[in-house]
């Protein structure tokens, strides 16, 4: 897009918005509260949130504060009550920011008779150090399989091996062979940090396995590698989930992999394929690895955009149903074809635009539910589900009972659909109401078809799971209401060459009607969970409930 087309387009988007903010919030016709949610409105909403003006919306950016000042206005607008600090709709968010010093790293393997010295980009990507500003680490080396200790399924990783004091080469993932749920949770990087330390490892080598790699090419992991590293802070000032005693962690690609298993019980094309079969495997590996980083470490904020619409009932209003989206996205970067605006239109100012409709359509309807409404645009998501995991945590410390979220991430709606994806939905009674709810608005609710995209554990609605709360997520499904669109196709090609880059921008096609569906279904699984005498629960016997049962 040129300058002069650029500045018009922004000039036209700026006074649709501003028309919508001006226009009086009209009441649905049948007094159903979804019938208030405005496929135009939601349109006005991406246009603006998308535009260039933002420069992407990320974390802790003038653009994303621009995005937040937005979103607390509607929230205003909409007759919601603020539930941040000092009565405001924002809750700081404290951040701590790591950006690797690219030049600053090195990686060097010294085995028996020689030495190998691997280059940056070229072979590796050094990880930041959320302790240190500058980081060492020599050890010697051991391969410790997906790096998965699971009783329950009989693998071990770490059966025949001493990982105590050695950097330890990992794949990414969990065998595929492993239930759904199961190796969505395995493949968690918390809980294989958290396996390799109760284990004594000082260190990681990351390496992809054959479907990542597949998935996310070696280019357009370097290609990113421009992104910052962020964690929150707690009350202390301390960053959380840093895990300090893995002083260093590296990802490899496969041809500077393949050098740390010479000489070693399996070659690395041996170990890959064991790994598709879902086998457990480890073994040492020769030599010694030194590692080093540097990192550029900077305290900074962003903030959660909060608003409750409260409950009715006089011993359930202290009980909450969290409808959330994530209003961050990557901000300004590397150019492609000469564009350096990371936009993030369907990932996620579209989810944040359905959920400032559900919010209008709450105050315009004015329904009453028994429990409150939690209404949540969460910042960080794209550095880890940090804003939502933060909002959790702040719940908890205020004795705010929050009892189920419904996120919305993503949804990639690009023409009117027939069913819809209810990720999580199988794992409490939210997945009950979601297909009634999709039923009633005239949808399918269709089973997730690709469980290794690990979506459940991506998105923000992980955040409340791993506390022991029911949440799920819907998206878009696979059934165009015109058979000879090829959506997975469509999907196929976003993931490739528009998600987490400049191109997913209000160039490409959104079907709005669709997407107001889309919101209309999630307030109304929303207000079944808010009217129900009992609160969401996990089914009986769900992995998750087990799991994450003493988070509750």
């Amino acid at each position: 897009m040129n300058v002069i087309s650029s500045s018009r387009h922004a000039l036209h988007t700026s006074a649709t918005v501003l028309l919508w903010m001006l226009l009086p919030l009209a009441q649905p016709a049948s007094g159903a509260p979804w019938d208030a949610i405005r496929p135009s409105a939601i349109r006005a909403h991406v246009e603006f949130l998308a535009d260039d003006l933002l420069e992407g919306r990320a974390a802790a950016s003038r653009g994303h504060d621009i995005a937040a000042a937005y979103v607390a206005a509607q929230f205003q607008q909409s007759g919601l009550l603020p539930a941040g600090e000092a009565d405001s709709f924002f809750q700081p968010v404290p951040l701590l920011e790591a950006t690797p010093v690219l030049p600053g790293s090195s990686a060097e393997w010294v085995f028996a008779g020689g030495s190998h010295v691997f280059e940056y980009g070229i072979d590796y990507l050094p990880s930041a150090d959320f302790e240190s500003a500058s980081s060492t680490l020599s050890a010697p080396l051991v391969f410790a399989g997906f790096g998965v200790e699971a009783p329950e399924l009989q693998h071990d990783d770490f059966a025949n091996i001493d990982v105590k004091g050695r950097i330890v080469v990992v794949l990414s993932g969990a065998p595929a062979k492993f239930p759904d749920h199961q190796r969505a949770y395995y493949s968690w990087p918390q809980r294989k940090a958290a396996t390799l330390l109760e284990h004594g490892a000082v260190g990681v080598i990351h390496v992809d396995s054959l479907e990542d790699s597949r998935r996310i090419p070696w280019e357009r992991r370097v290609a990113m590698s421009w992104t910052s590293q962020m964690r929150w802070l707690n009350e202390q000032g301390e960053p959380q989930n840093t895990y300090p005693q893995l002083k260093l962690q590296f990802r490899f690609n496969h041809a500077a992999a393949a050098y740390l298993f010479e000489q070693s019980p399996a070659s690395l094309p041996e170990v890959l394929a064991t790994a598709e079969t879902g086998d457990a495997q480890g073994f040492e590996l020769p030599g010694m690895l030194t590692l080093s980083a540097t990192t550029g470490l900077r305290r900074t904020q962003s903030s959660n955009v909060i608003a409750v619409y409260p409950g009715a009932d006089a011993q359930l209003k202290d009980e909450y149903i969290v409808l959330s989206a994530h209003l961050d996205h990557l901000g300004r970067g590397s150019a492609v074809d000469g564009d350096s605006i990371y936009n993030g239109a369907h990932d996620n100012a579209a989810g944040v635009a359905i959920l400032l409709e559900i919010a209008h359509a709450l105050h315009a309807s004015k329904v009453r539910s028994r429990r409150s409404l939690l209404i949540a645009a969460v910042t960080a998501q794209e550095k880890g589900l940090l804003g939502s995991d933060f909002l959790v945590h702040s719940a908890r410390a205020a004795n705010r009972r929050i009892v189920a979220n419904i996120n919305i991430d993503m949804p990639l709606i690009f023409a009117p659909l027939q069913d819809f994806v209810a990720i999580g939905a199988r794992h409490s009674t939210l997945g009950v109401m979601a297909r009634s709810a999709a039923a009633s608005q005239g949808y399918q609710l269709a089973s997730e078809r690709f469980p290794e995209e690990l979506r459940l554990i991506r998105g923000d609605q992980f955040s409340f799971i791993r506390r022991g709360i029911p949440a799920l997520a819907l998206t878009g499904g696979y059934r165009a209401r015109d058979n000879a669109l090829d959506l997975e196709q469509m999907r196929r090609q976003f993931r490739a060459s528009r998600h987490h880059q400049p191109g997913d921008d209000l160039s490409l096609p959104m079907d709005y009607r669709t997407m107001a569906d889309l919101g209309k279904v999630n307030l109304r699984i929303a207000l079944a969970a808010a009217d129900a005498s009992a609160r969401p629960h996990w089914q009986p016997g769900d992995f998750f409930a087990r799991i994450f049962a003493h988070q509750e």
